[in-house]
């Protein structure tokens, strides 16, 4: 009777030695190719000088893009469209921030060739 008992254990700690033996060289065999994260590029934003036809291009973090958008622009354009508006309007925060063309004036705006969109004349 003990010898029964004895070979079943030893069976069961073979079986569980053979399995444990056969994962790791299953890991060793199958290695999965690394994965791979790319960050998009950051966008920038342009800014229109006093000059005609000067632009700027400054880098700006993927985070703020909207928030610098309506805060630092007096008055926001498009690169799609040739409307100018104020960076309240929801028309302007619309605007994808590699598109958004920023104006220090409505004259400013208006030499660039905009006309005024949801202001108010």
């Amino acid at each position: 009777m003990y010898r029964h008992n004895i070979v079943v254990f030893v069976g069961i700690v073979l079986v569980g030695i053979l399995c444990f033996e056969g994962g790791i060289l299953y890991g060793q065999v199958s290695q999965a190719k690394p994965i791979i994260l790319s960050l998009p590029a950051i966008p920038s934003k342009e800014i229109v000088s006093e000059k005609q036809g000067d632009t700027i291009q400054q880098p700006m973090s993927a985070n703020s893009a909207s928030k610098e958008k309506t805060s630092d622009c007096l008055f926001v354009g498009s690169r799609n469209s040739n409307k100018y508006h104020l960076p309240t309007c929801a028309v302007a925060k619309r605007i994808k921030s590699e598109n958004t063309v920023c104006f220090a004036s409505k004259e400013e705006a208006e030499k660039r060739g905009y006309v005024a969109g949801c202001i108010q004349k």
